[in-house]
């Protein structure tokens, strides 16, 4: 079988490109490094996959939540504007969506919804024919109302609908940070690396990371993420990012049925702790003064990393 999204045979996917000669960067090295797309405090993240089902928005869901619950002002963004569900992982029913920002001119401040766990959610439309394929003005339309409200919040997660088509990559052309949702499935490995393929050749200052969903153990996940990041070193000749992996873990079953995010129904799931792994990857705790035990508070406050 030849794989001609990646260029090249299945033996390069599985095989002697997975292996670099380069180190992994650091997480946290990278996501400091990388050069953000701000508005004001904000940093703006594109969660995204190459494949449906993937678990992009179940992620998103969660990560937003456990930031909220840690004291960040987060909102999210769903921009799957063909098939929206993010509001319904959060047990939210809002009374208005994407959907009247261009029919009503409304703004996205206007439409935002408040979860339970003090996330701003900005709720997409689910089968409305008419944004199946939005003018190049609607959308720049949208990423400007994105970049305005953002600017009130730390993090902004925009969930976006999978693949390459036009409506998904005028949010991944304008963001710095993105996060490529797979799982260990060829079909899904391979999509998500003509994601980044794409992405990273029309955003070349981008920072692309991975996460690997459904993954059967640490090693699994690291082993599909070793492999994607293999590829693209040698084929783009750029480095990704390892977030970690989400196992397949029935709590998901069982919070979108709830409707209610992993991290609140289970805290305590398998799921739940690599949501708050990632979380604190993306944003590490600060340290308290009391980490300082030699200092004074007025040192120990300079002392903080910035």
């Amino acid at each position: 079988m030849t794989l001609r999204r990646l260029g090249r045979t299945l033996s390069d996917l599985t095989g002697q490109a997975r292996m670099s000669p380069r180190p992994v960067p650091s997480p946290a090295e990278a996501f400091a490094e990388a050069p953000t797309l701000r508005t004001g405090p904000a940093r703006i993240l594109c969660v995204t996959s190459g494949k449906g089902g993937a678990g992009k928005s179940v992620l998103t869901s969660n990560l937003s939540t456990d930031l909220a619950r840690r004291g960040k002002k987060v909102l999210a963004v769903d921009a799957d504007l063909g098939l929206a569900n993010l509001h319904l992982l959060m047990g939210v029913n809002p009374r208005r969506n994407i959907h009247h920002c261009l029919s009503a001119n409304l703004s996205f401040r206007e439409i935002a919804e408040r979860t339970s766990a003090g996330v701003c959610l900005v709720p997409g439309p689910s089968g409305v024919a008419e944004l199946a394929d939005l003018s190049s003005r609607d959308l720049a339309f949208l990423i400007g109302e994105m970049g305005r409200i953002g600017s009130s919040f730390d993090l902004v997660l925009v969930d976006t609908a999978a693949g390459i088509a036009r409506m998904t990559t005028a949010f991944l052309y304008a963001a710095r940070e993105i996060i490529v949702v797979t799982t260990p499935d060829l079909t899904a490995m391979t999509d998500a690396y003509a994601t980044i393929k794409t992405t990273l050749r029309h955003n070349p200052s981008a920072l692309a990371s991975v996460v690997v969903n459904r993954a059967r153990s640490s090693r699994q996940g690291w082993e599909v993420f070793q492999t994607l990041d293999g590829i693209a070193g040698k084929f783009l000749g750029r480095r990704l990012c390892y977030l970690g992996y989400l196992p397949d873990d029935d709590t998901v079953r069982r919070s979108v049925a709830a409707k209610v995010p992993a991290v609140l129904l289970e805290p305590e799931s398998a799921v739940a702790l690599r949501v708050r792994e990632i979380s604190e990857i993306l944003v590490p705790p600060e340290r308290a003064a009391e980490d300082f035990p030699d200092m004074d508070d007025s040192l120990a406050q300079e002392a903080r990393p910035r």
